[in-house]
């Protein structure tokens, strides 16, 4: 079969592990014409909202995967507002809508939803999930990987791929196979404790919004779901680190209502209460071989800044273009160094801030009156929006590594321009009006590009120019990639700039595009 669809047979790549993740990658494999299998334990998908809070940038990657985002934000709740409740203190409000970006909210929505959103799309490209098979070993030989599938029908089976994609969670036997260091940092004495339920009490604030309380009893964070029901989730003390289990209603409700002050506080029709003990977990390294690592297989870390499942889908959509042009043969295997090279260094920083951050009512009370006064220079890291790679290897000149944003201009959104998972060199003429300077723009950006493929955009105020030139009238894509005095720009498939140089640099353009590529 051509294309992403995947017979009952060998394919390129084994995906094992179909959440959010495994499911991201096995698309970013397929569009691009991989043959690709994915597997996964559970014989249905999971249920529970879980991962529920989406960010800004993760719609944005949903976007440039060619999913119908549209439906998807129909079908949640923006998450307009935050705010921060302190003991003793009047509480905080703060916006939670982003500028550069056509997603400025944050989306409030199941995870079902999601793996549903994905799964469809996946299924479109050709590739279905293949349920109750649990990867139970890998051998690694010199060209393929061979990994023993159990059924849940007790049938065994091998499946040898050219690459296998770990994406099972913090369980991960792919991980285990691979034999990657996994060592855990706990954080004793507290517990989350986490129900979605409707409610009914004197909690001080606006349902809609989303609100952050900080006692000394602990933590609490609400937000509002799509059929009505809000999620509490309350990091507090583990009086009995030895139970198991779930916790019932009335243990989350004495929680919550300890740490919001609020004793009215009631719980009807509550369903996915569940009890977390808090660790933060790297792995030692995201590829070994022909196997590498992606989401909570790689990292996990403690969910109270709902970063986890939008890292993931990011390792994903940073590994999924990478792999396919090695699995093509356009770029070399050591394109995949840069995988890990970018992504591990994201959940380094994540997990030690979310243990450096976290507050669960065990230890000294943090000093409220300070945290309140610094959330206005909290940033906007948790959105993705500002992540970027300037110290890749695949990054040359100013700005290298920067997110590329999704300027409004002539023709739509600049997103549209870049196309969907493809390089793409933006050319801009000193002179945007000037014709002779759109023609040197234009051969200054293509000798290099057209020997890689790399389709090029010469981008003009009328859009007169070589074969490939787009009208920017208004100037809003020279502005958002600044290069007002002109410029070449060469964006990778996941949206970020790679090169970024003077309009005569098209040999330095060239020479970056060969060490890229190969």
């Amino acid at each position: 079969m051509s294309g992403g669809a995947s017979p009952a047979g060998d394919p390129e790549v084994l995906v094992v592990g179909a959440g959010p993740v495994g499911l991201c990658t096995a698309i970013e494999l397929a569009r691009r014409g991989v043959r690709v299998r994915i597997v996964d334990r559970r014989t249905e998908p999971r249920t529970g909202t879980r991962a529920c809070t989406v960010w800004q940038r993760t719609l944005e990657v949903f976007d440039l995967m060619g999913l119908q985002v549209g439906d998807y934000l129909d079908a949640g709740v923006p998450y307009t507002h935050r705010v921060h409740h302190f003991t003793g203190l009047p509480p905080v409000t703060r916006p939670a809508d982003q500028p550069g970006t056509r997603y400025p909210w944050p989306l409030l929505i199941g995870q079902p939803a999601t793996e549903e959103m994905l799964t469809r799309h996946l299924a479109g490209l050709g590739v279905r999930v293949e349920r109750g098979l649990t990867a139970v070993q890998l051998t690694q030989g010199p060209a393929r990987v061979t990994v023993r599938l159990a059924g849940a029908d007790g049938s065994v089976r091998d499946v040898r791929a050219e690459w296998v994609v770990g994406a099972q969670g913090p369980h991960s036997s792919v991980r285990d196979g691979m034999g990657a260091a996994w060592e855990k940092t706990p954080c004793p004495g507290t517990q989350l404790l986490q129900i979605d339920a409707r409610w009914t009490g004197s909690l001080p604030g606006d349902p809609a919004h989303c609100h952050l309380f900080l006692t000394e009893a602990g933590s609490l964070g609400t937000a509002p779901l799509p059929d009505g029901r809000h999620r509490f989730y309350a990091g507090v003390a583990d009086p009995d680190p030895s139970r198991t289990g779930d916790p019932g209603v009335a243990e989350v409700l004495d929680a919550v209502r300890r740490v919001s002050g609020v004793p009215d506080l009631e719980f009807h029709d509550g369903r996915f209460h569940w009890r977390v003990r808090l660790y933060n977990a790297v792995a030692g390294t995201y590829r070994v071989g022909r196997c590498l690592l992606a989401g909570d297989s790689a990292h996990t870390v403690m969910p109270v800044t709902a970063q986890g499942m939008n890292t993931g889908v990011q390792d994903a959509f940073n590994l999924g273009w990478k792999l396919a042009a090695v699995v093509h043969g356009r770029a070399p295997a050591r394109l995949l160094d840069t995988y890990e090279a970018e992504r591990r260094p994201v959940a380094l920083a994540l997990a030690e801030r979310n243990g450096r951050t976290y507050w669960g009512g065990v230890g000294p009370v943090p000093p409220f009156a300070l945290l309140r006064s610094r959330l206005a220079d909290a940033g906007a890291g948790h959105t993705g929006l500002t992540l970027g790679y300037p110290e890749s290897a695949l990054s040359a000149g100013p700005g290298a590594g920067e997110r590329v944003p999704d300027a409004e201009w002539d023709g739509g959104w600049l997103f549209r321009l870049l196309g969907r998972g493809d390089w793409t060199v933006l050319a801009f003429p000193e002179d945007p009006a000037d014709p002779a300077a759109a023609e040197l723009a234009g051969k200054e950006a293509s000798a290099g590009a057209r020997r890689a493929g790399v389709p090029v955009h010469v981008v003009t105020a009328d859009g007169r120019g070589p074969r490939g030139t787009v009208a920017d009238g208004a100037g809003a894509v020279r502005e958002a990639l600044g290069a007002r005095a002109g410029g070449l720009v060469l964006v990778r498939p996941d949206g970020y700039v790679a090169f970024r140089g003077a309009v005569r640099d098209g040999a330095a353009l060239d020479r970056h595009l060969a060490g890229l590529l190969g």
